[in-house]
């Protein structure tokens, strides 16, 4: 088998980033014009976390392979293998959903917010016997939720920022 590579889908990581750089310009202009000291402090405040967090989203992958499949996170990885696995179920919570694996050494959890997230879980149960995957792992692959609102937010923060750039540009 070929190894296959899931990432975290770019139509959310897009506006995540532009949130990040939005951020990092209205922290250069806080440095930069007269503004309040308490601006700057919530500005980097909000920035630092953002960052790792769109650091942390851009490192994560899922490669699945013959032999199992591998977890990558910041800095961390870790492996899978096929034989190990013994339940996948899922988890729906609104529009986000989760595939749930048991391991003999832990349980791990996937959530929708993968590119092709039904093509991943039909990969990770095509490789399984079927006494171990849930009939409810089988609905997502055939109807998976699609969550957007985590997208349209990303947006939605990067318009409020370039209306308050453009207010601290043009405005003021």
């Amino acid at each position: 088998m070929m190894e296959k590579s899931y990432r975290i889908r770019q139509s959310f990581l897009i506006p995540l980033t532009l949130d990040g750089v939005l951020l990092f310009i209205l922290i250069v202009m806080s440095l930069f014009t007269e503004s309040h000291p308490t601006e700057r402090i919530i500005l980097i405040l909000f920035f630092v976390p953002l960052v790792f967090f769109v650091i942390e989203a851009r490192m994560r992958r899922i490669i699945i392979g013959s032999d199992g499949l591998a977890l990558k996170k910041f800095f961390k990885t870790k492996s899978i293998r096929w034989g190990d696995i013994t339940n996948v179920d899922t988890v729906i919570v609104g529009k986000k959903a989760y595939l749930a694996m048991t391991t003999v050494k832990g349980f791990y959890v996937i959530s929708n917010s993968y590119e092709k997230f039904s093509r991943l879980v039909d990969d990770i149960v095509g490789q399984l016997d079927g006494d171990k995957v849930e009939e409810r792992v089988r609905n997502i692959i055939a109807q998976p939720p699609v969550k957007r609102s985590d997208i349209v937010g990303a947006w939605v923060i990067a318009l409020l920022m370039a209306a308050i750039l453009y207010v601290k540009i043009f405005v003021a």
